[in-house]
């Protein structure tokens, strides 16, 4: 697309199942990659996913009855946002949090952290970096700790967040929308939860619900923006032509693009966004 706008359709993504024990039942899970970094760094689909110096996105898929080998420690912050199925996150310390669809988990870095599934239904979610992280650098602790720690994983509820309908013509008809954070940027950037949500001064992550026939406003941002459509169908007009993009599909766009995503099916769409706020 022109302009640098990037599709990564789910369907292009294969799994990777690389990581520690990931193909052994009681650990099974597997990764893909929409924003990654570059040669050397994580990116588990380096062909077919936007390489970023900023950030990573991706999702993690783990089958009922499943849990990550222990806990493991990032040198970035690891923000975590259920789409599928109910979690239990655990550390070294012997905290814990329920976490169910639309609820996030946010691992500062350095913080010993892991997840299970709990109940009969498979697990998916969305994963994000506040930067790129060398590939094979994170630590897989053994044990069951305690491991020291300076800060501890924290769970924003979906339920925490309200509704915000103070975007741009959100309550006209044609572009009835509205947007929550579970994660916010500095000051200078907008924060539609600031009693709940996490600042972050390298991202904001958070989703914008859509109802049917009506589109956002077209609008540009001075950093690069990523959408996963976690629910509905979502329609991108560039160029004259109409995308269609469906559920997992990343649109990811560069500083300064203007974009528009409408919906296009019959139920609300429910579109993650991360924003990449600076280089360091």
């Amino acid at each position: 697309m022109s302009n640098g706008v990037r599709v990564v359709r789910n369907r292009d993504l294969e799994p990777d199942w690389s990581v520690k024990q990931a193909k052994e039942p009681g650990f099974m899970r597997s990764l893909v990659t929409w924003v990654g970094g570059p040669e050397g760094y994580i990116n588990t689909n380096p062909k077919q996913a936007v390489t970023s110096q900023r950030s990573a996105v991706g999702l993690m898929r783990m089958p009922s009855g499943n849990r990550q080998a222990g806990v493991h420690i990032h040198t970035v912050a690891e923000i975590y946002v259920i789409l599928r199925g109910e979690v239990e996150s655990f550390d070294g310390v012997g905290n814990t949090h329920r976490a169910g669809p639309l609820d996030c988990l946010y691992i500062p870095a350095g913080v010993p952290h892991g997840v299970r599934t709990v109940g009969d239904a498979d697990m998916d979610l969305v994963w994000v970096h506040d930067a790129i992280e060398k590939a094979g650098i994170s630590m897989y602790l053994d044990g069951p700790g305690p491991f020291p720690a300076e800060d501890e994983v924290r769970l924003i509820s979906f339920a925490d967040l309200t509704p915000d309908w103070g975007g741009y013509k959100a309550k006209e008809g044609g572009h009835l929308r509205w947007s929550a954070n579970w994660v916010a940027g500095a000051a200078s950037a907008v924060n539609h939860n600031p009693d709940a949500a996490v600042v972050n001064r390298r991202i904001a992550l958070g989703v914008t619900v859509i109802a049917p026939g009506n589109s956002h406003v077209e609008h540009a941002h001075p950093h690069p923006e990523t959408y996963i459509v976690a629910r509905g169908q979502a329609i991108l007009k560039q160029d004259g032509r109409n995308t269609q993009l469906g559920h997992l599909d990343a649109a990811h766009f560069p500083p300064g693009v203007p974009h528009a995503l409408r919906n296009g099916g019959e139920e609300a769409l429910y579109l993650l966004w991360v924003h990449e706020l600076t280089a360091t």
